[in-house]
């Protein structure tokens, strides 16, 4: 007979938190909250779904992006699964950023998003 354990460490992975309005939050959401609440990530998302794949295309479309801060947010993006990274083998070097699925979902939640915004204004 098989038994259906519970490991200590699976529960802590599972550990959930409930906020006032009763919703659980999982350590998942709190992290992409992190990601989300840079002020530039929700501009490179939407500047990845319009085709802006490179980053030197995104710094000139975002004023006031850094390239430094650019770098910064594409690779905590890349490491969520939200873009991939696609570099070529060109001289000079050249870089191209595209959304995964999971990005393309988010711009779908992020438009939910501002309509739930410009309704309630």
């Amino acid at each position: 007979m098989i038994q259906n354990r519970v490991r200590m460490s699976d529960i802590s992975e599972q550990k959930l938190e409930e906020n006032r309005s009763g919703y659980e939050l999982t350590e998942s959401f709190h992290r992409m909250t992190d990601v989300l609440k840079c002020k530039w990530t929700i501009a490179i998302v939407n500047g990845l779904n319009a085709g802006q794949n490179r980053p030197s295309v995104l710094q000139r479309e975002l004023p006031g992006l850094t390239s430094k801060v650019l770098t910064d947010r594409l690779k905590k993006l890349e490491s969520f699964g939200l873009v991939e990274r696609q570099a070529f083998a060109e001289v000079p070097p050249r870089v191209e950023y595209t959304l995964t699925a999971q990005g393309q979902e988010l711009v779908v939640i992020l438009g939910s998003l501002t309509t739930f915004i410009t309704r309630w204004e």
